[in-house]
C-alpha cells in the first residue's frame, strides 16, 4: 500500500511538470549582535587637562608648564615636555623631564619637587625628531 502511494505521488509530480530547484545564495548578513557593556573607572590624569597646565615646585612656585606628553611604545608616559622661561612663549624653551619624577599635586597640577625655573632653564633644549 505504501509503495502504491509513493508511485501515485511520483506520477502526479511527473504529470504536472513540477521540478525541484535548489535556491541560490545571493548574499548574507548578520541578523543580530550581542553587546556586552562594562563600566570602567579610569584612574589617572587626563592628558587634555595636563597639557598647558602649570608645573609647580613643592613650595607652590610655578616653574614651567606642560607642553606635551611622550608616550612610550608600551603605553606609559615616559617624558613630559615642559616649557620653561620666557613670557607667553617668547624666549622660552622646551625641556624633557622623565615623567617618573613628577608628583601629583592636590590642586591638579604636576609638582616637580625641589625644582627652580633657573635650574630647569639650564637643561638641554628638547627638539622633536624630523
Amino acid at each position: 500500500m505504501k509503495n502504491a502511494i509513493k508511485m501515485l505521488a511520483a506520477g502526479a509530480i511527473v504529470m504536472t511538470g513540477a521540478t525541484f530547484v535548489a535556491a541560490q545564495t545571493v548574499g548574507e548578513t548578520i541578523l543580530g549582535v550581542e553587546v556586552n557593556v562594562a563600566k570602567v573607572r579610569a584612574a589617572g590624569f587626563s592628558a587634555n587637562k595636563l597639557i598647558g597646565s602649570d608645573v609647580n615646585n613643592d613650595s607652590g612656585v610655578r616653574v614651567g608648564s606642560v607642553h606635551d606628553l611622550i608616550i612610550a611604545p608600551k603605553g606609559d608616559v615616559s617624558l613630559a615636555i615642559m616649557e620653561v622661561g620666557g613670557f607667553i612663549g617668547i624666549d622660552s624653551k622646551w625641556i624633557a623631564v622623565p615623567a617618573t619624577i613628577f608628583v601629583a599635586g592636590n590642586d591638579g597640577h604636576f609638582v616637580l619637587p625641589k625644582a627652580t625655573e633657573e635650574e630647569l632653564k639650564k637643561m638641554p633644549s628638547f627638539h622633536y625628531a624630523q
